[in-house]
C-alpha cells in the first residue's frame, strides 16, 4: 500500500514524486518507458524553473549536466518580418533525456519507489476508498492516483476522456543538430502552417522542433519537388530558418515525432484520478513555458495532497481546490497561448503581429510575460 501512485515519470510526475517523499509519503512512480529516453519536446526551461529545481534539490546537477543559459528571444516570419527581445530572466536550454535522467535519480535518492518498463493497463478507485493500477506485473494500491502521462496516451482514450475523441491535427517533429550557435538566444520562425523553435542545449547541440496543422502543411507544400522531403521543403519558405538548416547537421537518435496532439482544456480530474502536467492540458509550444508549467503543476498538487493523505482535508474538497488552483495559475496562459498559436499558423496574421511587435517592443514583451509563471521561493 503507498501513500500516491503517480503515473508517467515525465517532469510533473517526477517533481510530484520527490516533493512527496520529501515529505515522507509513500510513492511510487510507474513508467511505461526505459529511462532516460529522448522526448518530443523544446527542451527550453523558461525562467521560473531555477526556483523550482531548488526545492527539488537537482538545481546543481542540472548545472553541472551543461544547461545552457537563454537571454534573449528572437521571432521571424515567411515575409521577413522579425522581433528580437531581452527574456524577462534567464532561461535554461537541456534535454530532457539529461533532465529526466536527473528528476529520476532525485526521486529513487529521497526514498521513491520508480519502475520503468512498466505500462499500466488499468486504473481503479476512487479517493474515499483508495485505488489499484494494474500492470502487466501485477497491481498496486494506493489512496492517491495521480495522472501524469503526457500529452497523449492509450489510457485517455481507454478511459473516454472527451479531448481524445476528437480529431487532432497538428503533429510535431523534434530532432537535435550541430553546426550553429545562438549567442544565448531561443529562436521561433514561423512557416506556412506552422512554426519551429531552435534552442541550445548541453555539448553545443541545437535541439529543432517544429509543428504545425497538417492540413495547411499540405496545403503549403503542394507544387514542391518530390523528390525534396516534405517537412524540411516546408520549414525552408521561411529564409531565416532555411539558412539555420543549411548551417546544421543532425546527430544520430533522438528524433521524435508525434501526432494528434491536443491543446484542448483536458481536464484537472479525471473521476477521481488526478491529472497533472500535459495530462491537464498544455500550453502551445511557441510559449515556451510548457515544462515550467508541467512543474509548476506538480507545485500546485503538493499541499492539497498532503493536506488530504495528513486528514486534514475531505476527499470532496480535493478536487475543488486543485481546480481553483489550476485555472488560477494556467487557465489564461492556455487560452492566451492558443490565440497566439493560431495567429502565428497563418502567414498574413504573423506578419501583422510580428510587424507590430517589431515595431512596439513593448507590446511583445507584454505578451512574453503574459506566458510566463510567477516564480516562488522556497
Amino acid at each position: 500500500m503507498h501513500d500516491a501512485i503517480i503515473i508517467g515519470a515525465g517532469l510533473a510526475g517526477c517533481g510530484l514524486a520527490i516533493q512527496l517523499a520529501q515529505q515522507g509519503q509513500r510513492v511510487l512512480l510507474l513508467e511505461q518507458q526505459r529511462y532516460p529516453t529522448h522526448k518530443l519536446c523544446g527542451e527550453f526551461l523558461s525562467t521560473e524553473v531555477t526556483a523550482i529545481f531548488e526545492r527539488l534539490g537537482i538545481l546543481e546537477a542540472v548545472q553541472a549536466a551543461g544547461a545552457v543559459p537563454i537571454r534573449r528571444a528572437s521571432l521571424t516570419t515567411c515575409t521577413g518580418e522579425s522581433f528580437r527581445t531581452h527574456l524577462p530572466g534567464t532561461a535554461l536550454g537541456l534535454s530532457r533525456y539529461a533532465l529526466d535522467r536527473i528528476l529520476w535519480q532525485r526521486a529513487l535518492e529521497v526514498g521513491a519507489t520508480c519502475l520503468d518498463r512498466t505500462p499500466v493497463t488499468a486504473i481503479d478507485g476512487n479517493l474515499a476508498e483508495g485505488f489499484t493500477v494494474s500492470t502487466a506485473a501485477g497491481f498496486h494500491r494506493a489512496r492517491l492516483a495521480f495522472g501524469a502521462y503526457g500529452k497523449c496516451s492509450r489510457l485517455d482514450r481507454q478511459r473516454g476522456r472527451r479531448f481524445a475523441a476528437r480529431p487532432n491535427p497538428f503533429v510535431a517533429v523534434k530532432g537535435h543538430y550541430t553546426g550553429l550557435s545562438l549567442a544565448e538566444t531561443v529562436e521561433l520562425h514561423a512557416f506556412p502552417g506552422g512554426y519551429c523553435g531552435l534552442s541550445e542545449i548541453e555539448a553545443g547541440v541545437i535541439n529543432v522542433c517544429w509543428i504545425g496543422h497538417g492540413g495547411l502543411m499540405r496545403s503549403a507544400a503542394a507544387g514542391l519537388p518530390p523528390t525534396e522531403p516534405f517537412s524540411r521543403a516546408v520549414l525552408r519558405r521561411n529564409s531565416s530558418l532555411a539558412s539555420r538548416l543549411e548551417a546544421m547537421t543532425p546527430v544520430a537518435g533522438a528524433s521524435q515525432a508525434l501526432g494528434q496532439i491536443s491543446f484542448a482544456l483536458k481536464g484537472t480530474f479525471d473521476d477521481d484520478l488526478w491529472m497533472i502536467g500535459d495530462t491537464a492540458g498544455m500550453i502551445a509550444p511557441l510559449c515556451g513555458d510548457g515544462m515550467a508549467m508541467a512543474l509548476g503543476s506538480a507545485d500546485l498538487a503538493l499541499p492539497i495532497a498532503l493536506a488530504f493523505l495528513g486528514g486534514h482535508i475531505e476527499p470532496k474538497l480535493v478536487k475543488g481546490r486543485y481546480r481553483q488552483g489550476w485555472n488560477r495559475a494556467f487557465r489564461r496562459r492556455l487560452q492566451l497561448g492558443r490565440c497566439l498559436q493560431q495567429g502565428l499558423l497563418h502567414p498574413a496574421v504573423a506578419r501583422l503581429a510580428v510587424g507590430l511587435c517589431g515595431s512596439r517592443p513593448a507590446l511583445g514583451d507584454a505578451l512574453i510575460r503574459a506566458t510566463r509563471g510567477a516564480e516562488r521561493a522556497r
